[in-house]
């Protein structure tokens, strides 16, 4: 079942008061399991904090919007203060700048931002910012705070996107991602990491395509998703699988880790046996946590064959794949990649392939490629770079000779197995390209090109 979440709406507005509790229900049948409702003033923040004590599932952020900036005096803030004291406010907002309308006046919205954005460091509330045509100042203002939360309603350039996450904020993406006219939008959330995205409906208002022109609500968050999906080339459960783990993290939500040893993303299947590695790359998402598309990966221990076999489908004949990945090194347990191998054959896996570093030899004293290509009919090695100064730099190898016995590794594989890929992660100061002409017209290999901070 997907995990859909709608992080920013309105259900406390007039235009629910008809038909709230159907809007709802209708909304958890669709598989939405966490809502956040948004007072933006002060008439509307009662009916947001009854609808949350009402249903487990909804929860409310309270703030004034800058619309209702001119409104805002030390009365407001006391009573604002009051309600974000409740267990399931969760954020202060939406606050933020709005210079498209300015139906307060720009000095005004901003004196209230600054006077939010205190309130919400003093009492370590995370913030949902509303930014419209006003980006620049924004995060001029921002960048002096000690705050993280949400971009709500993100309708900035790519480069602000970035700026934002280097901020420590999610980028919220609302129904406008369908219209025919939003291709920068549709931008942001190609070239942006997936683990920085959530989703909201705004509602009642932007409703996404195909309804547009009706009023919109919760259970038209599915379109968003599935949107998201198609843009980043994964399934609809793959995105609303991390975008529910992001959801939990930025409202601090309590959340279950499940480690897991078998994972799926796209249509191939992972296997996850260790999280040892030889190297300690710079830019590893392990230095962030251990998820890789909602999926957690981070081992108490190094599991044993049964352990990895009880998770492993009986039939593998449906997955494009099963790879020996995880979040270490494969090739610190080769005897398990090889009695793992034939109980993969047995179970009808079409293709098996390793993700590896290429250090296994330098490693083994010895060659292991004759041996391990018996075992895989792919592999995908870990380049990063095109020389041993760039490799030291950025993959921190822990034993000497670390590159060049890559590169003699990668020259092994291309005798003894069907399909080599080296890749390169394209982190800030790397020139990928220099990496690519070594990797294809050098090694004679095929070369990828790995997109920082989005793993899986």
């Amino acid at each position: 079942m997907l995990n859909l979440v709608d992080v920013h709406t309105h259900l406390e507005l007039p235009e629910f008061d008809k038909d709230r509790d159907e809007v709802i229900n209708r909304a958890f049948k669709s598989n939405l399991t966490f809502i956040c409702t948004a007072g933006i003033e002060p008439n509307y923040w009662d009916m947001a904090r009854n609808i949350s004590e009402k249903y487990d599932k909804i929860y409310f952020s309270l703030g004034i919007h800058p619309h209702e900036a001119k409104i805002y005096n030390d009365e407001v803030e006391k009573r604002l203060l009051n309600f974000l004291n409740h267990e399931k406010c969760l954020m202060l907002g939406e606050i933020g700048l709005d210079f498209f309308k300015n139906y307060s006046p720009k000095e005004k919205q901003i004196e209230v931002f600054e006077r939010q954005l205190y309130l919400a460091e003093k009492i370590k509330k995370n913030v949902v910012i509303h930014i419209r045509d006003a980006h620049n100042k924004a995060k001029e203002i921002l960048k002096k705070r000690d705050l993280r939360g949400i971009i709500h309603c993100f309708s900035g350039s790519l480069d602000d996107a970035r700026e934002y996450i280097k901020m420590g904020y999610y980028i919220s993406i609302p129904g406008t991602l369908t219209y025919k006219n939003a291709e920068s939008l549709r931008d942001v959330v190609k070239f942006i990491p997936l683990d920085y995205i959530l989703t909201e409906t705004d509602a009642p208002f932007l409703t996404p395509l195909p309804h547009r022109g009706k009023r919109n609500e919760p259970a038209n968050i599915v379109y968003i998703v599935d949107l998201i999906a198609k843009i980043k080339g994964i399934t609809i459960d793959d995105a609303a699988r991390t975008i529910y783990t992001n959801t939990i993290k930025v409202f601090h939500l309590p959340f279950e880790h499940k480690t897991k040893y078998v994972y799926k993303i796209r249509n191939s299947l992972y296997l996850n046996i260790t999280n040892k590695c030889t190297n300690k790359c710079i830019f590893c998402g392990k230095r962030k946590d251990f998820f890789v598309k909602g999926h957690y990966l981070k081992l108490a221990h190094e599991p044993t064959l049964k352990e990895i076999l009880d998770e492993l489908p009986a039939d593998l004949s449906n997955y494009d794949e099963v790879v020996f990945c995880g979040y270490g090194e494969p090739t610190l347990r080769l005897d398990i990649i090889y009695t793992l191998s034939h109980e993969l054959r047995k179970r009808k896996a079409k293709k098996i392939r390793l993700n590896t570093d290429g250090l296994a030899n330098l490693r083994e004293k010895r060659n292991v490629v004759p041996h391990l290509s018996k075992f895989i009919d792919s592999i995908s090695i870990s380049l990063n770079a095109d020389d041993e100064e760039l490799y030291n730099r950025i993959c921190q190898p822990s034993i000497e000779g670390a590159f060049q016995s890559l590169v003699e590794f990668i020259k092994e594989a291309k005798k003894y197995i069907k399909e080599v890929i080296v890749s390169a992660v394209a982190i800030s100061g790397v020139d990928i390209e220099r990496i690519r002409n070594f990797a294809e017209k050098k090694l004679m290999v095929k070369f990828r090109e790995r997109p920082y901070d989005d793993l899986g």
